[in-house]
This record gives structure tokens, C-alpha cells and sequence, in this order.
């Protein structure tokens, strides 16, 4: 039954994540273009795209996909917006509030790069085929989102603000598929793997950050199960038991449901579960000046006992799909 662990996460729906589909994909519609490039001159003191921490201790890994701050230079130079506007869609220091739930021991996976340079919670070939001055192929199928200008590589940014000055080579959007993209979910998907070969048994958190949604009722956190569909109902209830009894307020999939790492990695019945957190930015920073506050400390400290009870429910609770 273990057997599952290797084959599950390498089935059909992870094909859009194979070092081969990628490449196949490059050589047919961009022949000529070297299997390794080297590194563009911006990139030499860049971090590596994605960084993994722990050994699988628990049955939790926490992720976080879109805190990343290296923004290489070019694509600043590049873009039609400033730094500040650029940086809008960060979910920043969100690596840094969940220290204190990595230390009680689930592995971490971390993006460096952030989310308006490349999306991994979006599926890989989700883009916008108006981007580009040159062909795009046949794999690219854009959902509403990626047609709106928000897939795996944004054309938006903050209130419909175009990225760009001009249309991009679909090269530039192939690449950053190949050297971002994959990476994090091949990263992602090995962590899982590690957890639920251990386990039996694992839990994604996917960690978020937002602004006020007061058409939400302006909740602090808003848990995201993919409407019942990504994880056990004892799960997401034993978060908001958590969470609610420390005085925050939260909301169930409204207006956040999750995205596609959710949905993607979330297979209650196959004993992969997954939930996305999304906690309210107001709470731990100045949303302009991008400062931690006072509040930081109680929201790292709500992270830490939220994984907690979360670790100890998949272990001491049969936890049914």
C-alpha cells in the first residue's frame, strides 16, 4: 500500500512538473535552446529558488510559496512598476512567523523568489497567451485566472497594473517554468513523499498571507480545504478550534478556497491532506512600510500551537477522507 507514496505524486497530475515535458516542450517550439544556460548575470549571488529545512519528524510540512523577496534585476528594470508595487502581492516574513511551528519539527519548503516573477500555485502551463510576441504551444491552457493575467507567470499586479512594458518571448515564460516552477514542486512533492512514507499519513500547510477581506467579515485567518475537498473535516476543525480559542477570527473558504498547490496535493483518501492558511497581514506588519509589529510575536506563537494540535490530531485520531 506504501507503494502509493512514489507513484501517486508522479501520476498524470503531476506530468506538467516532469524534467522530460519541460524540456520536449523547449526543443519543440524553441529549437536551439541549451539543456543548462547559464546564469544571467543578475542571478550569480541570487539565493537558490527553493530552500527545504527538517527531516520529516512529524506528519506536518508547512510550506510557504509566495514569501519570497529576491527580485532579480532585470525583471525590475523590466517591469513598467516600482519596487513597492511589485512587491504588493508578498506574502512578506511569512518564512520567518512559521519558525516557531518548523522548531516542533515538520520539514519547511521555501520559495525565495516571489510570486509576481513566478507562481507555483498555479499550474504550470496556466498563462495568458496574450503575453508573448512569439508562438506559444499547443501544452498552454490558460484557466480564467491565467487569462486574466494572473497565471504561473503574472501579467498583474495590485489593481490590474501591467508588469511589463512590451510582450515577453515565450522562451523568457518557458524558463521560468523550467528554473522556478519545477523546482519548488519537485522540492514540495519529495517532502511529502519523505512525511508520508514515515507516517503513513500527511498534512500540507500551505502558508499565506492577505489583506483585509471585508467582504469576508475581515477575518484573521481564513482556512482553505478546497470546500471540504483537500483534507479531513478534523483537521480544518481542529484549526479553527485552535485558532478561535485564541481570540482570532476566522473563516472557512471565504473568499480563499485554496489554489492550486490545495487542490493539487490534497488527497484525503489516499492520506495526503492539505490546508491553506491565509492570515491577515494588519496583524503582524505595517502594510506600508512592510515593518513587523507587536502583534508578530503572537501570531508566530498562534502558527506553533495551531501545528501543534494539528501533529498530535494525525497522530492520536484516525483521520478518515
Amino acid at each position: 500500500m506504501l507503494a502509493f507514496k512514489v507513484q501517486a505524486l508522479n501520476d498524470s497530475r503531476m506530468k506538467n512538473i516532469t524534467h522530460s515535458l519541460i524540456q520536449r516542450g523547449l526543443a519543440r517550439v524553441l529549437p536551439g535552446v541549451p539543456a543548462s544556460l547559464p546564469q544571467e548575470a543578475d542571478r550569480v549571488q541570487a539565493p537558490a529558488p527553493v530552500l527545504v529545512s527538517g527531516q520529516p519528524e512529524t506528519p506536518v510540512v508547512l510550506a510557504s510559496p509566495h514569501s519570497g523577496r529576491f527580485y532579480p534585476e532585470a525583471f525590475v528594470r523590466e517591469s513598467r512598476q516600482p519596487l513597492n508595487i511589485l512587491r504588493s502581492g508578498e506574502d512578506s516574513y511569512v518564512e520567518e512567523l512559521a519558525a516557531s511551528a518548523h522548531a516542533l519539527g515538520p520539514m519547511f519548503v521555501h520559495a525565495t523568489f516571489p510570486r509576481v516573477f513566478c507562481d507555483v500555485n498555479r499550474a504550470a502551463w496556466d498563462l495568458d497567451p496574450r503575453m508573448f510576441n512569439t508562438p506559444v504551444p499547443a501544452f498552454v491552457r490558460a484557466t480564467y485566472r491565467g487569462l486574466a493575467g494572473l497565471g504561473s507567470v503574472p501579467r498583474i499586479v495590485a489593481d490590474n497594473r501591467q508588469i511589463y512594458r512590451a510582450r515577453m518571448p515565450f522562451m523568457d515564460a518557458a524558463l521560468r517554468i523550467r528554473d522556478y516552477w519545477m523546482p519548488y514542486h519537485a522540492t514540495l512533492a519529495a517532502a511529502l513523499r519523505k512525511t508520508h512514507a514515515r507516517h503513513g499519513i500527511s498534512l500540507l500547510l500551505d502558508l499565506h498571507s492577505m489583506p483585509d477581506a471585508p467582504e469576508a467579515g475581515s477575518p484573521d485567518f481564513v482556512l482553505g480545504d478546497a470546500h471540504g475537498a483537500s483534507c479531513s473535516g478534523l483537521l480544518i476543525q481542529a484549526a479553527e478550534e485552535v485558532l478561535q480559542g485564541m481570540g482570532f477570527k476566522t473563516s472557512r473558504n471565504t473568499p480563499y478556497a485554496g489554489g492550486y498547490i490545495t487542490q493539487h496535493y490534497g488527497r484525503p483518501r489516499e492520506g495526503l491532506h492539505a490546508l491553506q492558511i491565509e492570515m491577515r497581514r494588519s496583524l503582524y506588519m505595517d502594510e506600508k512600510t512592510r515593518e513587523k509589529h507587536t502583534g508578530f510575536s503572537d501570531l508566530q506563537r498562534a502558527l506553533a500551537q495551531m501545528t501543534e494540535r494539528l501533529t498530535t490530531t494525525l497522530q492520536t485520531r484516525e483521520i478518515n477522507g
